[in-house]
């Protein structure tokens, strides 16, 4: 028996909370519907929540056979919109800078490293280099035969001359159609002044561009088969003509001896009237090069 009634009551008790909570649950429904109406979306959310609070408040009594309280029909409170607020500017963050230590690095002790001892080698000294002296010719033992100036296209032969003497004094004498060598003066190759004279303008003319000569042209004289190179070095017009006889005395010494090697070559200028002297003077090669 108290079997039966024990579980008629709990069935009746699960009725009772069944149907409070539909009453409720209706009730709550027709409340919303008229908050809606009322309240902006704000206000009734709130509400919302706060009906579901009591829902929960009101089976958690009947569970436990407490008397039901409910606020459902309490007059509702004034609600106020909560108005956003602005949010509070906030500072950047700016981290403070950490100080990072270094690391102390552990300094690595000397190693001993062998020293490679380099091997001999052999560097060839070099030979010396023979440089050429330049090569004197033998002093000639005959005069000169021949003569030849590669600027001016001269290739002439040569033939002794003398002296004649005159009113005005001893003249040399002038070959035709070919250079002379004054008997006088030196052979090539020998210390002292070679001298060769020769027309410009009569005769042959082998003297005629003579007067185109410059320093550094090239003069050779043949005795036979052996040659003998000059280089120019000096060249004179002198006035000859009308001059005083001491002028003429001091003209003449071009064709003097000298104590030098050198080649004298004269002729008259210009080609119409031959008022002067043209001297050239040239100085062997070989000595030239050393310097001397």
């Amino acid at each position: 028996m108290v079997s039966r009634f024990t579980s008629s009551r709990f069935t009746f008790i699960v009725l009772i909370v069944l149907g409070t909570a539909l009453l409720t649950v209706g009730l709550a429904k027709d409340y919303l519907d008229t908050q809606v109406q009322q309240l902006d979306a704000g206000s009734w959310m709130l509400d919302v929540v706060i009906l579901r609070g009591a829902c929960h408040a009101a089976l958690a009594a009947v569970a436990q056979d407490r008397p039901l309280t409910s606020n459902l029909h309490s007059p509702p409170t004034a609600t106020t919109t909560p108005t956003a607020v602005p949010p509070t500017p906030t500072t950047a963050f700016s981290p403070a800078p950490s100080v990072i230590s270094p690391t102390p690095t552990a300094t690595p002790s000397p190693t001993s490293t062998p020293t490679a001892i380099p091997l001999p080698t052999y560097t060839p000294t070099p030979s010396p280099t023979y440089t050429p002296t330049p090569s004197r010719p033998p002093p000639a033992t005959a005069p000169p035969d021949r003569i030849v100036i590669p600027a001016i296209g001269l290739d002439a032969p040569v033939v002794p001359v003398g002296w004649t003497v005159t009113d005005e004094g001893p003249v040399c004498e002038v070959a035709d159609y070919a250079a002379g060598w004054h008997n006088t003066s030196a052979y090539p190759g020998h210390v002292g002044n070679t001298v060769l004279s020769g027309h410009h303008n009569i005769e042959g003319r082998v003297f005629r561009y003579l007067i185109d000569v410059e320093p550094d042209n090239e003069v050779i004289l043949y005795v036979g088969e052996v040659t003998y190179h000059y280089v120019v070095t000096e060249k004179h017009l002198l006035q000859e003509k009308g001059m005083p006889q001491e002028v003429r005395r001091s003209n003449a010494q071009w064709i003097a001896p000298t104590d030098d090697e050198r080649v004298t070559l004269v002729t008259c200028w210009p080609y119409t009237s031959n008022t002067h002297r043209l001297i050239v003077v040239a100085k062997p090669v070989w000595k030239l090069e050393i310097g001397g």
